[in-house]
């Protein structure tokens, strides 16, 4: 018969349900369970929401009946099914397959059976109407026998042996998981009754709980670890045998082969029957909970180490700053080759630290001040060339970039670096062969993130996304949640600090995207980054122009200097006297508030670091002295912290990030306004 069909229907709903109707039969015949499967079967073909599988004699019954079979996609249209599909108003009429509401109505041919799909395809009313007579001679026989096998089988079950009023009033409409079981002295607890929070959680049937024991549901006990029918019995267990509460989690298996985490509570019910001791099992899924839960400790986690290592990053800048600052200025004096030598070790050294902290504050910093509009493929194709010198020959490099993107605002260089970590990280993964994939696109986000790295909750919108995907052997599901902290490493402490990716998640983060593992199994890794299509707003390109290496003013100046670290403001009095400018430095930003309360005394230039003691920060003390009279205003900073500024728009002066060289300050001394002559010192 399947093989006449296959020949002369050629609608496109049966080569699938062909093949997956020839298993369920095997099944039949073997003596299985069938119709949750049909369900599940017919749901995926039609694409419906969900599927009820129901004798029409019992469309009269005020809850869902334990006869009938029903499968959901979403466990919340499940509490609504059987309140919509009760409403159906052709119970007396002649059956036939027809369209009702959300439904498609099926009543099978000779049998009294109704199949109701529930937001099914367009196309599946005109294929059973087209297919009814042949697709009834091949399930029917399979329905009667299961419906016949399972009326026999409710005669024998003893549901309504418990008070089945005193349930009817308090658990049909309740949201927990509720079950009715019984403990013989020698049997394994079976399930008597389940209500429909049970199925909207399971996604079992009521007729596929009810006789079935309760392993079914709970194969592992969270609270000793000890499976329900391990040798060694478990907490659940005993507490059943002894008839005391019990009160815990447990893992419950979905039928779907997924987990919901419960808190379960058993109450024991009736001690002697004919079927054994009887119990009750009511339990409140938890696991979203707990998700939310391990998010929030995990971000706090986060933003905490966030601040910790913020901290250090910026008290190492400043020494840095001493060091490079100090070295600079002997190396303007010294012109000896030896000492010169010595310096260039030096300089190297300031730049090894100079990276490191970089990558600290890479984590740490919660926005970006250096940010610019750019293509992410105009990037990755950028770097195409570095990332292969990177590689080994026996790592294949492919990109698969989409067209037409919108921009993202980033700083170009730390998306250089996330990516070049990402492949890097890789390439190790997969011992230095296989296959790295660097793919962009664009995709819309709601709701929570994908991905196996925690349920984070996005921002809704539009995202351009870059995945950088690898055929490693993946990453254990143990270290998921670890990856991304600072200093946690797999690898030996000679070729990794633990940096990469907790560099990678701070950049991601303070450009207001996210950053999450897609898939990681013995097929490789697939790490993804989202960033937010940016806004259309006023770009401000840098200046591109040769400047010598230590100019002079073009016209007198006179600078305020304001630092905390004092031997860092002494290479910067220094710097600016070379520059030729006229200096005042402080060191206490209380006693420049209280100095210059009155007036700036001919002052047109504040220097100021960010972060300082004394209840005063150096945004404020701009925004003070800014505000008695018109001056240029340059911010230095290893660590912007909560200053109050919420997002890179809301800065309106430009920040110079610590250690710095003397080029370093006349660029963003040029970018604020202030004119050099091309004249260099002597």
């Amino acid at each position: 018969m399947f093989k006449e069909f296959s020949q002369t229907d050629t609608n496109s709903f049966w080569p699938r349900l062909l093949a997956e109707l020839g298993k369920l039969q095997a099944g039949f015949i073997n003596g299985e369970d069938i119709l949750l499967p049909l369900c599940r079967i017919l749901a995926e073909v039609s694409q419906s929401q969900a599927v009820l599988i129901i004798s029409k004699d019992s469309l009269g019954s005020d809850d869902m009946p334990a006869s009938a079979t029903c499968w959901c996609r979403d466990p919340v249209r499940y509490l609504t099914l059987w309140k919509e599909a009760k409403a159906w108003p052709f119970v007396n009429q002649e059956p036939m397959v027809h369209r009702w509401q959300s439904f498609v109505v099926w009543p099978a041919k000779r049998v009294n059976i109704q199949i109701f799909f529930h937001s099914s395809s367009d196309q599946w009313l005109s294929f059973l109407l087209s297919a009814n007579e042949l697709l009834s001679d091949i399930l029917m026989g399979m329905l009667v026998q299961q419906t016949v096998e399972w009326q026999e089988r409710a005669r024998t079950r003893v549901v309504h042996s418990v008070d089945s009023e005193m349930f009817q009033s308090i658990v049909s409409n309740s949201e927990d998981l509720i079950l009715v079981a019984s403990r013989s002295p020698f049997g394994v607890p079976s399930i008597m009754y389940a209500n429909a929070a049970a199925t909207s959680i399971s996604h079992y049937p009521r007729s596929q709980l009810i006789g079935k024991p309760i392993t079914l549901l709970f194969q592992d006990d969270l609270t000793n670890g000890t499976a329900l029918n391990g040798n060694e019995q478990s907490e659940l267990l005993q507490a059943i045998d002894t008839r005391t509460e019990f009160d815990g989690e447990l893992i419950c298996t979905k039928a779907d082969k997924e987990e919901a985490l419960l808190h379960m509570h058993l109450v024991a019910l009736e001690e002697h029957s004919e079927h054994g001791s009887l119990f009750a099992l009511v339990g409140r899924d938890i696991t979203e909970h707990k998700q939310l839960q391990h998010i929030m400790a995990r971000t706090q986690k986060m933003q905490a180490m966030g601040q910790l290592v913020g901290g250090i990053a910026h008290d190492f800048n400043n020494i840095l700053g001493v060091l490079r600052g100090n070295l600079e200025l002997m190396e303007l004096k010294v012109k000896e080759d030896k000492i010169v030598r010595y310096l260039a070790t030096a300089f190297k050294a300031c730049q090894r630290g100079t990276d490191l902290t970089r990558r600290l504050l890479q984590f740490s910093r919660q926005e970006q001040f250096s940010a610019n509009h750019h293509q992410v493929n105009h990037v990755v194709e950028g770097i195409e060339e570095l990332i292969g010198k990177s590689l080994t020959t026996q790592i294949n490099l492919v990109l698969e970039l989409s067209e037409d993107f919108a921009e993202i605002l980033v700083d170009r260089g730390d998306l250089e670096d996330a990516l070049l970590n990402l492949v890097l990280n890789a390439r190790d993964a997969m011992g230095g062969e296989g296959q790295i994939t660097i793919r962009t696109g664009k995709e819309g986000l709601a709701g929570s993130l994908p991905g196996l790295t925690g349920r984070i909750m996005v921002e809704t919108g539009q995202y351009i996304t870059v995945s950088v995907i690898d055929t490693g052997k993946g990453i254990d599901s143990h270290i998921l949640e670890k990856i991304f902290d600072p200093f946690f490493t797999t690898k030996d402490k000679s070729d990794g600090t633990g940096l990469g990716l907790s560099m990678v998640y701070g950049f991601v983060k303070r450009s207001k995207g996210y950053m999450s593992v897609i898939k990681s199994d013995n097929e490789g890794t697939e790490f993804r980054l989202w960033f937010p299509v940016a806004k259309d707003v006023q770009r401000h390109p840098l200046q591109d122009e040769e400047r010598p290496e230590a100019p002079k003013l073009s016209t007198k100046l006179k600078v305020l200097i304001v630092d905390d670290e004092e031997d860092l403001l002494c290479v910067l009095k220094d710097y600016c006297e070379i520059l030729g400018m006229d200096v005042e430095a402080y060191s206490d930003p209380l006693e420049v508030r209280e100095k210059f309360k009155s007036g700036l005394n001919g002052i047109e230039l504040l220097i100021t670091d960010v972060l300082m003691p004394g209840g005063i920060n150096g945004y404020e003390l701009a925004k003070e002295i800014s505000g008695k009279q018109d001056i240029s205003v340059l911010l230095i900073s290893g660590f912007i912290g909560d200053i109050g500024i919420k997002s890179n728009d809301e800065m309106p002066y430009k920040v110079l990030h610590k250690p710095f060289a003397l080029d370093g300050l006349v660029e963003a001394l040029q970018q604020i306004g202030i004119k050099f002559s091309q004249r260099e010192c002597n």
